[in-house]
């Protein structure tokens, strides 16, 4: 438990100044790295207090909300009288956001502070003597390389989001933007400078080699959009060592569940490359919970939390009950009923066994006598189905206002309490047994890296190859009566551009994955779904917020439009 400890420690009591690009100043504390250092416990905790922003940086608020509710899968409807916050989650939802969005702003000092908090530790270990604390110097170079890789992780969400953006090394810098060019040169020569430094198959919850190649996969895949120059064999090489070894020992796991319980009574997935371990009261994941989950929740779900009930899945159904007709959108119905994903979650034992994603259609309490499973009882809502049953339908209108709110049509601005299917593919598991809020959150899984090579193979025109990569995740989806019909090996006609770009949707629904891959299949800008349409001008870039121009003068507005 010492990694929990430690972070709650350096996120307290760290020995930080916040200095990167001239942006809010932050003093984390006054203690000082002339006496801060004291022993090798010390050390420890200062390295594994930046996984904390990281967490934060990669799963929380702005950067989550920028790669998927500004997509075709989650979205943040307005409640009634909950949830317009001055209209910034329809601005993303609409692709209508401005140079002084609270959001894009966000995303900006988010990475920046990350990467500052890394550059502070790099320059404090370089001046320590590791033996005198009976470390070796090898030891010393290894923790130097995770905090560079974990830096380039953190300029992967500044060149993907900005592209024009200052590299900053030093604690004591301020800069101008470099071009994407020199920041992706940039992130590569440090990952490829790392990761023969780095362990293989350290703790999941570190960056490793495995970790760091994988960060290099996800640039190479990007690089088309980011640079203008494809590199896709270099992404397809790495992802092929990666899947053979080279980095460490990794494997899909076959339970469709395992990468997003782990940590649950000690489960390790053999899928997950690097996550983040999250133990109740020390590290948690609550921004998750309470962004996604209605009040009502904790009735079924056995908790003592009270959730936003802040968003949802993007409806599949019109008010009719129609399917829409939009190649892109209607998340939940982009799932075959075969699929053993699309099913309404249900723990099915007192060990925290489950099954399904979805929180759908009425909503039941926590069987406390079992310690497992639903009652009878219905749960009801308390807004505008007040005392009436809460059920979740995967439609957005104004339901409870009758004819006269149907008449108002199906619009971001017209939800309700109800409104949509909720994604709980990160299980919240009973409280009462000790298990909530404490499942690790997959950052980088094996999957990825088979469907990163997949779609290398795919654009090369190598479309067996890339259903054979497909199809060894995919496979644990369905039983071995329904898997002729579903295999794309043993139906390759139904691989299609379109039917990739829903593959990816439905593989990495909720994981902050949604928009990046909608720009690199040039669906972002360009497509439309439920009640979005293509954009008059190119949205795939974010602008420099205003309040990052004013606090540095060396920056300039870089992105067309802006």
């Amino acid at each position: 438990m010492k990694l929990f400890k430690y972070i709650i420690i350096l996120c307290t009591f760290g020995p930080i100044l916040i200095s990167c690009t001239n942006l809010d100043e932050e003093v984390f504390s006054q203690i000082t790295a002339i006496n801060y250092y004291q022993n090798s416990e010390n050390i420890y905790a200062a390295l594994t207090s930046n996984y904390a922003q990281a967490h934060r940086t990669g799963w929380e608020d702005a950067r989550y909300f920028l790669q998927e509710v500004t997509a075709d899968q989650l979205m943040i409807p307005t409640r009634g009288k909950h949830g317009y916050n001055g209209g910034e989650y329809v601005r993303l939802h609409e692709h209508k956001w401005t140079i002084q969005e609270n959001f894009v702003y966000n995303a900006w000092v988010a990475p920046f502070k990350g990467i500052s908090l890394c550059n502070n530790v790099i320059a404090d270990f370089e001046k320590l003597d590791f033996t005198k604390f009976k470390l070796t110097d090898a030891t010393k170079q290894e923790y130097i390389a995770e905090m560079r890789a974990l830096r380039a992780w953190y300029y992967m969400f500044l060149i993907d989001f900005f592209r024009h953006v200052p590299i900053v090394t030093s604690t004591d810098e301020v800069k101008g933007q470099s071009s994407p060019q020199e920041v992706f040169s940039f992130i590569e020569s440090e990952l490829q400078a790392v990761i023969p430094l780095l362990p293989k198959n350290a703790t999941s919850s570190r960056l490793d080699q495995a970790g760091a190649a994988s960060i290099l996969v996800r640039l190479y895949l990007n690089a088309e959009k980011w640079i203008g120059t494809s590199k896709y064999e270099e992404c397809a090489r790495v992802a092929q060592e990666i899947i053979d070894g080279k980095y460490g020992s990794y494997s899909i796991d076959p339970d469709y569940r395992g990468p997003f319980r782990a940590g649950i009574n000690g489960y390790k997935s053999p899928e997950n490359i690097f996550e983040f371990a999250h133990k109740k009261n020390y590290l948690e994941a609550s921004w998750m919970y309470n962004m996604w989950m209605h009040y009502q929740d904790r009735y079924s779900l056995d908790n003592d939390w009270q959730g936003w009930n802040g968003g949802n899945l993007a409806p599949s159904r019109d008010l009719q009950g129609n399917l829409y007709t939009d190649k892109l959108g209607m998340p939940f119905e982009k799932f075959p009923n075969e699929d053993i994903r699309k099913k309404p979650f249900r723990v099915t034992s007192a060990d925290g066994d489950y099954e399904g994603f979805f929180l759908m259609g009425q909503q039941y309490m926590f069987d406390y006598d079992k310690g497992y499973g639903y009652t009878d009882e219905i749960i009801t809502g308390t807004e505008e189905y007040n005392g009436k049953p809460l059920i979740y339908v995967d439609q957005v209108g104004r339901f409870s206002e009758g004819e006269a709110g149907l008449a108002k049509g199906s619009h971001v601005i017209y939800g309700e309490e109800n409104t949509g299917y909720r994604l709980i593919k990160f299980p919240w598991l009973p409280q009462s047994k000790d298990l909530f809020q404490m499942n690790s959150i997959p950052e980088i899984r094996l999957a990825e890296i088979y469907y990163s090579l997949a779609e290398c193979k795919y654009r090369a025109g190598d479309k067996s190859g890339a259903a054979r990569l497909l199809d060894a995740v995919r496979k644990r989806y369905f039983s071995a009566a329904d898997w002729p019909r579903f295999s794309y090996e043993q139906n390759l006609s139904k691989l299609t551009d379109d039917e990739f770009v829903d593959e990816l949707g439905r593989e990495f629904l909720g994981e902050r994955h949604r928009r990046i891959d909608l720009v690199r299949w040039n669906r972002f800008s360009e497509g439309s779904w439920w009640d979005k349409q293509p954009d008059a001008t190119n949205q795939d870039i974010f602008p420099i917020p205003y309040r990052a121009l004013n606090a540095n003068p060396l920056l300039e507005q870089t992105t067309p439009g802006f």
